[in-house]
């Protein structure tokens, strides 16, 4: 047990000492509940299965233990356990004996239960496909109630006509978009090779046959005139820092030329000071003039140091100029080729729009073919698809009163299609 565990666990023994009442009114855990649904008891945890943990012996508020992907969740005091193809009771069962063989507890008064099972989804022919809340005894009827109800093709004349008005627009407008996009991913390519001129031969390969034969003079001339004013803003930064990077340079060549001269300044005011020092010796002149000639020296020297203080942070510039453009050359690389990333991947949704939105009109036709055989009337099949604990899947015919388990997927088709 670590320091965190030991003072965690010294605060958690307090508040036991002051409870005794509570550990009698409550008892042993496994209640009443979210989880005292008609499942749990049978029901083994598997991945997103949230758990609510409580000590019974005080009155902190329970916590939540979400089964992580690798069958863990985190409990007070011990950390990670693995309860993933465990029932409620075994679980249970399982954190008590770990609490007592790490000697937390002696008897381990706890409450374990199942505050929000897997969601169910349920997809294909209903209104609204997506994933819902799960709740006991869930049958296929009433999930798909969650999901709006079955998607009923063509109920009557005027239904179809609006239907596939709208399911047309959704393709012309999918169709535009793929088309946009398609132009744009060519405006990034051409971007990267610095070119002010859009190649449509770089568009992506799965937007070529949505591009080929489209009316796209308007929508390439924009394209242009974005591209040209990011070669024009990119050139202009470009400049600026290699005018800036130029003119430190020049200024480094300077320093260098004033760091020569100085030298020669001080080896002159050396020569001086030799020259007044000896006469100085001699008798000929006055210590005045000595201490003159060496002020003389010290202030060349200290103006030599300046000049070359100045020299290192010229250079100093120079290479953080230099970083700087190379940086811009990068950043701008990347965030084209990001947004290349992102152009393919909105061009394949648009593609799945599109050709969901011909599936529909297509099956529409074909109920409206059998439309008098069947009076307008769709019967539907359905199917559940569960994960297994071993990680496998199995598919199960169902009907609508079939009871669901968490995370199963319900997939409802239109019979005979």
């Amino acid at each position: 047990m670590n320091v965190s565990q030991a003072f965690t666990w010294m605060t958690f023994r307090m508040r036991q000492a002051l409870r005794p009442l509570l550990v009698a009114c409550l008892g042993i855990a496994y209640s009443a509940g979210p989880a005292s649904l008609s499942i749990a008891a049978d029901y083994r945890l598997s991945a997103g299965d949230a758990l609510t943990f409580d000590f019974l012996d005080d009155t902190e508020l329970p916590v939540t233990a979400t089964v992580a992907r690798n069958g863990e969740a985190s409990f007070p005091l011990i950390g990670a356990v693995t309860v993933m193809g465990l029932t409620i009771p075994e679980a249970l069962a399982k954190l008590k004996g770990e609490y007592r063989t790490r000697d937390l507890l002696v008897d381990p008064k706890v409450s374990l239960e199942v505050a929000t099972f897997r969601p169910v989804f349920v997809l294909g022919e209903v209104k609204n496909p997506g994933s819902f809340a799960f709740f006991a005894d869930l049958t296929v009827d009433q999930a798909i109630g969650l999901a709006g109800g079955t998607l009923v093709v063509a109920a009557n004349a005027s239904d179809r006509i609006i239907l596939r008005a709208r399911l047309r627009g959704d393709i012309e407008s999918a169709t535009a978009e793929i088309v946009h996009e398609a132009v744009y991913a060519a405006r990034l390519v051409a971007q990267l090779k610095s070119s002010d001129k859009v190649d449509l031969s770089a568009v992506p390969k799965i937007a070529r046959a949505y591009v080929d034969g489209a009316p796209l003079e308007g929508l390439v001339e924009v394209e242009e005139k974005i591209l040209k004013a990011d070669l024009t803003a990119r050139t202009s930064q470009s400049q600026i820092l290699a005018e800036g990077i130029m003119h430190s340079e020049n200024g480094i060549k300077l320093l260098d030329e004033l760091v020569l001269q100085q030298r020669q300044v001080i080896k002159n005011s050396e020569d001086d000071l030799r020259r007044v020092a000896d006469l100085r010796k001699r008798g000929l002149t006055t210590e005045s003039d000595l201490s003159r000639a060496e002020n003389t020296e010290s202030t060349d020297k200290a103006h030599l140091l300046e000049i070359l203080a100045s020299l290192e942070r010229s250079r100093q510039e120079v290479s953080a100029l230099k970083l700087q453009l190379a940086k811009l050359a990068a950043d701008r690389e990347k965030d084209i080729l990001t947004q290349l990333q992102a152009r393919e991947i909105a061009i394949q949704k648009l593609i799945s729009q599109k050709r969901a939105a011909e599936e529909q009109i297509l099956l529409l036709a074909a109920v409206e073919a059998d439309e008098e055989a069947k009076e307008n009337e769709v019967s539907y099949t359905y199917e559940v698809r569960r994960k297994i604990l071993d990680g496998s899947h199995t598919s199960i015919k169902a009907s609508p009163l079939t009871e669901l388990l968490p995370g199963d997927v319900l997939l409802v088709a239109i019979a005979g299609t």
